[in-house]
């Protein structure tokens, strides 16, 4: 597996390693905003900088009061998975599977869901992930055209990239105005809002239309469509009350 975070997004590690690097350099950057603005801590972290050396001369000065901290967060973001803990907060993996697979998978088996509440439809969530679409996508073997589905996993790379870097810039922002540099901080959470408000929509809906696609190809094979109505009907048939007390 390469560590290049460019390297192409073939499982859920390749993506984790893209999204350490990336967040990495998104850290650098802020470490660099925050010494740049706060005198004081510019002073601190001088402390540890350091240059890294090849060869005994110094090709790649890489002062360590930049790195350090930027690859704290990495390393944080990589063990923690704070991309997934955000996008629980927010709600964003629920509502993508609820509005855009499930969503979809039922339209197009023919399976009416509109007899159930929302609550009822997040309570069987999960299960119906694992029933109706995940079968179809993952695993060493998936039943569809895998270039569908490493293209989505590489996509999802990016709404994750952007995500945890909108984070670091909105918190340095947040960090800056309240040590009293009102003006960079606020330019900082302005232009990452920004940024956040074109771009994150735009690569959930390239993540929407290949999920989209990579529902129409389960579908289309008639033994796949009905093990997906199978799915919806074994699940959907869980009495709710017991489904809240599980």
């Amino acid at each position: 597996m390469s560590l290049s975070p460019l390297s192409p997004v073939t499982d859920y590690q390749s993506m984790l390693n893209r999204i350490f690097w990336f967040t990495s350099g998104a850290a650098l950057a802020a470490v660099w905003l925050l010494r740049t603005n706060l005198p004081w801590l510019d002073v601190a972290l001088k402390q540890v900088d350091f240059s890294l050396e090849f060869g005994g001369d110094k090709i790649l000065p890489v002062p360590g009061g930049y790195l350090l901290p930027a690859l704290a967060v990495g390393l944080c973001s990589r063990i923690f998975r704070i991309h997934g803990k955000l996008a629980d907060w927010l709600g964003i993996r629920e509502r993508f599977d609820l509005d855009v697979i499930i969503g979809e998978l039922a339209h197009r088996t023919g399976v009416e869901l509109e007899g159930y509440s929302d609550e009822q439809l997040v309570s069987h969530r999960h299960d119906l992930m694992r029933g109706a679409f995940y079968p179809f996508v993952s695993g060493r073997d998936p039943q569809i055209d895998e270039t569908l589905i490493y293209r989505a996993r590489d996509l999802w790379s990016w709404l994750w990239i952007g995500l945890e870097a909108t984070t670091i810039f909105v918190a340095t922002g947040m960090m800056l105005v309240a040590t009293g540099a009102q003006q960079p901080g606020i330019t900082v959470m302005l232009t990452t809002l920004a940024f956040a408000a074109v771009g994150l929509p735009a690569v959930r809906n390239e993540c929407r239309r290949h999920a989209v696609a990579q529902v129409r190809e389960i579908v289309r094979d008639p033994v796949r469509a009905e093990l997906v109505r199978l799915a919806f009907h074994a699940t959907l048939s869980q009495p709710f009350a017991a489904r809240l007390a599980a």
